[in-house]
């Protein structure tokens, strides 16, 4: 299966090595290394097995991309990529209307880090908590308030379309293409 867009079909099942995912996300090899061995982040079964190749599909991407956020804000990585992983099962992951932008609020409860995915208008104003499903446009009728406590915000959409203009560089040898995030 392709997605189309600016004209150019780029396949769904892409996958990156750990050097390119490295390149993609903003760290370094090392950093890859370490979060593989301790399952931060996991490599693509080929033909329905694991095996030893260090291959990693493009949610995987996505996802280390989300984590390596969290770490460079002083999250440890184990923390991050449990907040990460929870995000990306309460995601529906479809895209959100062209005029929001969709953020993780990220903050400390019971020893462990809560995520709230939210909307806000691309222009700025309230945040509004993210109504999975909503395909229409419409917002929540529930504000969000920012929480009293220290707390972490990621710019989902601001990372993913990061991560797609990174992979369109590394893998079609062009800015102008970029991926669908679907």
């Amino acid at each position: 299966m392709v997605s189309k867009e600016a004209g150019v079909l780029v396949p769904d099942a892409v996958v990156v090595s750990a050097a390119e995912l490295a390149k993609v996300v903003g760290t370094d090899l090392q950093t890859v290394n370490n979060w593989i061995r301790r399952g931060i982040i996991s490599r693509t079964p080929i033909g329905g097995r694991q095996v030893k190749s260090r291959l990693f599909a493009k949610e995987e991407v996505y996802k280390a991309a989300l984590k390596n956020g969290l770490v460079k804000l002083g999250i440890p990585p184990s923390s991050a990529s449990d907040a990460i992983n929870k995000l990306w099962k309460d995601w529906d992951k479809k895209d959100i209307p062209g005029k929001q932008r969709l953020y993780a609020v990220v903050l400390p409860s019971g020893g462990k880090l809560m995520v709230t995915l939210c909307i806000q208008q691309k222009s700025g104003g309230p945040l509004y908590k993210y109504k999975s499903g909503d395909t229409r446009g419409t917002k929540s009728i529930v504000k969000k308030d920012l929480p009293q406590q220290a707390f972490a915000m990621i710019p989902i959409s601001d990372v993913l379309d990061n991560v797609n203009s990174r992979l369109s560089e590394l893998l079609l040898g062009t800015t102008k293409a970029r991926f669908s995030r679907a």
